[in-house]
Protein backbone atom coordinates (compact mmCIF):
# COMPACT_ATOMS: atom_id res chain seq x y z
CA UNK A 1 0.00 0.00 0.00
CA UNK A 2 1.37 3.61 -0.91
CA UNK A 3 1.22 5.80 1.71
CA UNK A 4 -0.33 9.60 0.81
CA UNK A 5 0.40 12.24 2.50
CA UNK A 6 -2.54 13.98 4.24
CA UNK A 7 -2.44 16.77 1.43
CA UNK A 8 -3.73 14.16 -0.78
CA UNK A 9 -6.98 14.03 0.90
CA UNK A 10 -7.63 17.32 1.40
CA UNK A 11 -9.81 18.36 -1.63
CA UNK A 12 -11.98 15.54 -0.71
CA UNK A 13 -12.59 15.88 2.76
CA UNK A 14 -13.34 19.80 1.69
CA UNK A 15 -15.77 17.96 -0.56
CA UNK A 16 -17.24 16.03 2.24
CA UNK A 17 -17.57 18.63 4.33
CA UNK A 18 -19.14 20.54 1.64
CA UNK A 19 -21.81 18.07 0.87
CA UNK A 20 -22.57 17.29 4.54
CA UNK A 21 -23.82 21.09 5.01
CA UNK A 22 -26.10 20.92 2.09
CA UNK A 23 -27.59 17.41 3.41
CA UNK A 24 -27.78 18.92 6.67
CA UNK A 25 -29.76 21.90 5.40
CA UNK A 26 -31.67 19.80 3.43
CA UNK A 27 -32.56 17.64 6.25
CA UNK A 28 -33.59 20.68 7.91
CA UNK A 29 -35.75 22.05 5.79
CA UNK A 30 -37.33 18.84 4.05
CA UNK A 31 -36.28 20.03 0.76
CA UNK A 32 -35.03 17.56 -1.13
CA UNK A 33 -33.94 13.85 -0.56
CA UNK A 34 -35.62 14.74 2.73
CA UNK A 35 -38.80 15.68 1.52
CA UNK A 36 -42.10 14.20 1.54
CA UNK A 37 -40.94 12.50 -2.16
CA UNK A 38 -37.55 11.79 -1.23
CA UNK A 39 -37.40 9.11 -4.65
CA UNK A 40 -37.92 11.80 -6.71
CA UNK A 41 -35.49 14.13 -5.07
CA UNK A 42 -33.31 10.95 -5.29
CA UNK A 43 -33.77 10.53 -9.02
CA UNK A 44 -33.59 14.33 -9.57
CA UNK A 45 -30.22 14.34 -8.09
CA UNK A 46 -29.50 11.02 -9.95
CA UNK A 47 -29.98 12.36 -13.36
CA UNK A 48 -28.00 15.38 -12.55
CA UNK A 49 -24.89 13.83 -11.51
CA UNK A 50 -24.85 11.55 -14.59
CA UNK A 51 -25.64 14.27 -16.87
CA UNK A 52 -22.60 16.45 -15.86
CA UNK A 53 -20.04 13.39 -15.05
CA UNK A 54 -20.55 12.07 -19.26
CA UNK A 55 -20.45 16.00 -19.88
CA UNK A 56 -16.90 15.59 -17.90
CA UNK A 57 -15.87 12.30 -20.24
CA UNK A 58 -16.56 14.26 -23.10
CA UNK A 59 -14.41 17.03 -22.33
CA UNK A 60 -11.94 15.00 -21.01
CA UNK A 61 -12.00 13.11 -24.30
CA UNK A 62 -11.45 15.91 -26.51
CA UNK A 63 -8.91 17.31 -24.60
CA UNK A 64 -9.73 19.49 -22.92
CA UNK A 65 -8.59 19.13 -19.39
CA UNK A 66 -6.73 15.98 -17.33
CA UNK A 67 -6.58 15.03 -14.09
CA UNK A 68 -5.98 16.88 -11.11
CA UNK A 69 -2.77 17.98 -8.88
CA UNK A 70 -0.94 17.37 -5.26
CA UNK A 71 -4.54 17.54 -3.59
CA UNK A 72 -6.37 14.91 -4.99
CA UNK A 73 -6.09 10.92 -3.81
CA UNK A 74 -5.12 10.05 -7.11
CA UNK A 75 -7.78 7.71 -7.73
CA UNK A 76 -9.15 8.07 -10.98
CA UNK A 77 -13.09 6.34 -11.71
CA UNK A 78 -12.26 6.67 -15.36
CA UNK A 79 -8.87 7.49 -17.10
CA UNK A 80 -8.42 11.36 -15.64
CA UNK A 81 -11.54 11.56 -13.87
CA UNK A 82 -10.33 12.00 -10.36
CA UNK A 83 -13.00 10.39 -7.63
CA UNK A 84 -13.20 14.05 -6.23
CA UNK A 85 -14.82 15.21 -9.40
CA UNK A 86 -17.71 12.50 -8.60
CA UNK A 87 -18.23 14.73 -5.50
CA UNK A 88 -17.63 17.96 -6.71
CA UNK A 89 -20.36 17.27 -9.08
CA UNK A 90 -22.79 15.19 -6.18
CA UNK A 91 -22.08 18.85 -4.62
CA UNK A 92 -23.16 21.39 -7.14
CA UNK A 93 -25.98 19.43 -8.09
CA UNK A 94 -27.60 18.90 -4.45
CA UNK A 95 -26.31 22.68 -4.07
CA UNK A 96 -28.52 23.55 -6.45
CA UNK A 97 -31.91 21.56 -5.55
CA UNK A 98 -31.27 22.80 -2.04
CA UNK A 99 -31.24 26.45 -3.08
CA UNK A 100 -34.11 25.81 -5.77
CA UNK A 101 -36.31 24.41 -3.23
CA UNK A 102 -36.05 27.58 -0.67
CA UNK A 103 -36.36 30.07 -3.22
CA UNK A 104 -39.44 28.41 -3.75
CA UNK A 105 -40.64 28.09 -0.52
CA UNK A 106 -39.81 31.65 0.09
CA UNK A 107 -41.62 33.05 -2.94
CA UNK A 108 -44.44 31.45 -2.00
CA UNK A 109 -44.07 32.71 1.41
CA UNK A 110 -43.76 35.96 -0.09
CA UNK A 111 -47.04 35.92 -2.15
CA UNK A 112 -48.95 34.35 0.71
CA UNK A 113 -47.97 37.38 3.33
CA UNK A 114 -48.87 39.88 0.05
CA UNK A 115 -51.82 39.05 -0.94
CA UNK A 116 -53.43 38.56 2.38
CA UNK A 117 -56.03 35.74 3.28
CA UNK A 118 -56.72 34.61 -0.19
CA UNK A 119 -53.46 34.30 -0.68
CA UNK A 120 -52.99 31.50 1.48
CA UNK A 121 -53.29 28.80 -0.86
CA UNK A 122 -50.17 29.80 -2.62
CA UNK A 123 -48.10 28.50 0.09
CA UNK A 124 -50.30 25.43 0.09
CA UNK A 125 -48.04 24.98 -3.16
CA UNK A 126 -44.46 24.27 -0.88
CA UNK A 127 -45.99 22.73 2.42
CA UNK A 128 -44.56 24.18 5.35
CA UNK A 129 -42.64 22.39 7.91
CA UNK A 130 -43.92 20.96 11.69
CA UNK A 131 -42.72 23.06 14.13
CA UNK A 132 -41.40 25.76 11.90
CA UNK A 133 -40.51 29.25 14.44
CA UNK A 134 -38.55 27.63 16.93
Amino acid sequence: MIALPWTSFLYLGLLLGALASTVAVDRRARLVLFSATPGRGAAVLAAGTLVFLAWDLVAIDRGFYARGGPVTTGVELAPHLPLEELFFILFLCHLTLVLHGLLRRGLARRAASRSGPAGRDAAAVVPARTGEGR
